[in-house]
């Protein structure tokens, strides 16, 4: 079998080296179109769902946050998997949707259905909000902030160094859809009236 093909190859020269400058050609035409990643996304159609709860444990994440917001994310049309994590302060929950499925709509249904569960959450314990439209390879790097002992910065001074230094700095930076933080303390300016001196 291999001799006559390397019989037909040497009878047929002409032929071989026009059919291997053609191929050739169609890879130097398509390599340029195609899309290549150091790490190919294969990860499956999801939607991401994060809540900041200041204050609360794991347990209370869980119970206050994460479940109501679950129970209501399963009755979506073709939902394959809901997963989470409660942390403490934090509620993480990813909608996972059948292959094919269009991640925008996906994203409109989830974003419906957010409504009405949270109506479910208590007030001031958290407000769901959906993340940033990418892939499970999304989330790249984590990174924290410390200052050295003795240099009297608080974690609510390196809070606001994240949210409007570095944060700011990293966002153009290409590639980079956004920034989550987490952890610290918010500042916060809040007005308290003293209601005998009002009148």
């Amino acid at each position: 079998m291999l001799n006559n093909l390397i019989d037909w190859s040497v009878k047929n020269r002409l032929l071989v080296v026009l059919a291997l400058v053609g191929m050739i050609a169609a890879a130097a035409l398509y390599i340029p179109k195609l899309n290549l990643d150091a790490f190919p996304d294969v990860t499956n159609i999801q939607v991401s769902i994060n809540t900041e709860a200041p204050g609360l444990a794991s347990e209370e994440v869980e119970q206050l946050i994460t479940f109501p917001i679950e129970a209501v994310m399963y009755a979506l049309p073709d939902v394959e998997e809901v997963r989470s994590i409660s942390k403490t302060g934090l509620s993480g929950i990813t909608v996972v949707f059948k292959e094919g499925t269009d991640i925008y709509f996906a994203r409109q249904l989830v974003f419906e259905r957010l409504q009405s569960a949270k109506e479910l959450i208590p007030d001031g314990v958290g407000t769901p909000e959906i993340g940033p439209n990418t892939s499970g390879l999304g989330q790249v790097y984590q990174y924290y902030l410390r200052a050295e002992k003795g240099s009297g910065i608080d974690i609510m001074a390196l809070r606001s160094l994240n949210d409007w230094v570095v944060k700011l700095i990293l966002m153009p930076v290409d590639g980079i859809t956004d920034v989550l933080s987490f952890g610290g303390q918010v500042k916060q300016y809040q007005v308290n009236l003293n209601p005998s001196r009002l009148l």
